[in-house]
């Protein structure tokens, strides 16, 4: 594949990584302040997009995550999971660039 190509979907994968992993990233900052402020976190209307956003990524925790792990902890491998997808596609985008003889920021520039 040329080495547009190969960044394009390299960034599309970033893109579709990053949405679930700032939503829960929000949702955790959000259950933070609703609870300082003594609403259950479950009644504001912001954390509740934030887990309709984050939640095709937090359902299939499910399915690994060990059975004695409890549901609200699920969010939390989610992110987890998400945070190192995305550092792995920083390395890749990395790896191609360099592959191809460019610098990261040259590589990321060229369009």
């Amino acid at each position: 594949m040329e080495l547009q190509t190969t960044l394009f979907w390299l960034r599309l994968g970033q893109l579709l990584i990053a949405v679930p992993l700032l939503a829960l990233a929000g949702q955790g900052a959000t259950f933070a302040l609703a609870r300082l402020m003594g609403q259950p976190p479950q009644q504001n209307i912001v954390y509740r997009l934030f887990e309709v956003v984050a939640s095709p990524v937090v359902k299939p925790c499910r399915w690994i995550a060990p059975r004695f792990i409890p549901p609200h902890h699920l969010p939390l491998i989610a992110f987890c999971l998400l945070l190192v997808a995305y550092g792995w596609m920083m390395l890749e985008i990395g790896s191609v660039c360099a592959r191809h003889g460019l610098a990261v920021a040259q590589c990321l520039q060229s369009r």
